[in-house]
């Protein structure tokens, strides 16, 4: 689908997801993780994932095909073993989800949510309206480790809410996360959204900026649709993002052939109901990709995950990144999307487009003596990440010794 950049597009073909206003209540029961499976192949969990749904209280991340394509990618080449736990309540209906990945390494077992930083968000599938506390949680994950021998569990970037309801992982102790969510509530007008989040300055800024960009050529905004637009906007993303990476010295997560293999599974693989679990965009000047930005759906929500730009100075300086976000968040209204989030982390693009600030939160439980230790060590990596992140003059100098040692 193509439009011209501020231009109204045609009428939406993609609608949000059930909302959980209708989604069904889970039943009161006296054991809601009465008993538990744990799977070392993921397919063999697909029939838990169709019984729980649509109705799951569960970021995009969960996903049961975006799961199996990081543990066959990335997964595999870092040597994660899948262990897909699956809980049921005393009257056998699935009540959660735990899509974990296992790993051996300097003679620890430990645990983790697939997807690792590859996923902004990490928790558990669960039953839209469980009601569970803390002892159920606690005795859930003990059991865990005793069947899996784990000396410990490491679970990063936990909503405490999402889409409204409680993590039923929040019920534990935790300590926030070195970084928080970024998001925004979409009205029914982009016209109301844009008018609340740039002042009447920045909306003139961004006008001479696209019309500068239309001196150069027609620019457009595009979502891939079929599998060659798809492979093309990539192709563009990996070009981009490999350029800014060596111009900044910053990390490029898309290096390795496994994480470029996962972005073309989660693509271009599509399942009978025809849609890929990343939704890919494009600006284009011409017939040239000048940005790109992808990301996942459900229930309403739609979740960045990657995003570019032309590293030409001459076009760069128009903000083509910023530009891109805009006919998102446009299209996503126009298809009645009520959520848009732009991940996990610090950037001022953040800051104009989101004026929510979602806490997350990271949990470390040691089931060993080898593993308390272990548990220990990293919560003090993250508190000290977090407080470097929330130090200016430690984040400035701790981005600057990075680009020194690449």
């Amino acid at each position: 689908m193509e439009r011209p950049v501020n231009e109204a597009p045609g009428p939406a073909t993609w609608t949000k997801g059930a909302a959980s206003a209708g989604a069904r209540q889970a039943p009161k029961s006296a054991r809601p993780f009465a008993d538990i499976a744990i799977f070392d192949d993921p397919a063999m969990a697909r029939a838990a994932y169709q019984e729980i749904g649509a109705d799951a209280l569960a970021t995009p991340y969960q996903d049961r095909r975006f799961v199996e394509a990081w543990l066959r990618t990335i997964g595999a080449a870092q040597k994660i073993e899948p262990m897909i736990v699956v809980a049921r309540d005393d009257q056998g209906s699935v009540t959660a989800i735990l899509p974990f990945g296992l790993s051996q390494r300097a003679g620890f077992r430990t645990a983790a949510f697939v997807g690792a930083k590859h996923a902004n968000f990490h928790m558990g599938l669960f039953r839209r309206g469980l009601i569970v506390n803390r002892r159920d949680v606690n005795d859930l994950l003990n059991r865990i480790a005793r069947l899996h021998r784990l000396d410990a569990l490491l679970l990063v970037n936990q909503p405490r809410t999402w889409q409204g309801e409680s993590n039923p992982l929040a019920a534990l102790a935790r300590q926030e996360s070195p970084s928080q969510g970024h998001a925004t509530k979409l009205p029914g007008r982009f016209d109301d959204w844009f008018k609340a989040h740039y002042s009447k300055n920045a909306q003139k800024r961004l006008r001479k900026k696209a019309r500068r960009l239309a001196d150069r050529g027609s620019v457009s905004a595009v979502v891939a649709r079929d599998d060659a637009m798809a492979r093309r906007v990539l192709q563009a993303f990996f070009a981009q993002k490999g350029e800014q990476a060596e111009a900044t010295l910053l990390a490029n997560d898309f290096r390795v052939p496994e994480a470029r293999r996962l972005l073309e599974i989660v693509a271009t693989e599509r399942p009978t109901v025809g849609r890929p679990t990343l939704e890919l965009h494009a600006l284009f000047c011409g017939e040239r990709i000048i940005a790109t930005f992808g990301g996942l759906a459900a229930a309403g929500r739609f979740c960045g995950m990657i995003t570019s730009f032309e590293s030409d100075p001459d076009i760069a300086r128009s903000s083509p990144g910023e530009l891109l976000i805009l006919e998102v968040i446009r299209d996503l209204i126009d298809r009645g999307f009520a959520t848009f989030d732009l991940g996990v982390g610090e950037a001022r693009y953040k800051d104009n487009c989101c004026e929510l600030v979602e806490p997350l939160s990271d949990l470390a439980i040691g089931f060993t003596t080898k593993g308390r230790f272990l548990a220990a060590a990293f919560r003090l990596r993250r508190l000290a990440k977090r407080w470097t992140k929330q130090t200016p003059w430690a984040w400035r100098l701790a981005k600057a010794l990075l680009r020194r040692k690449r």
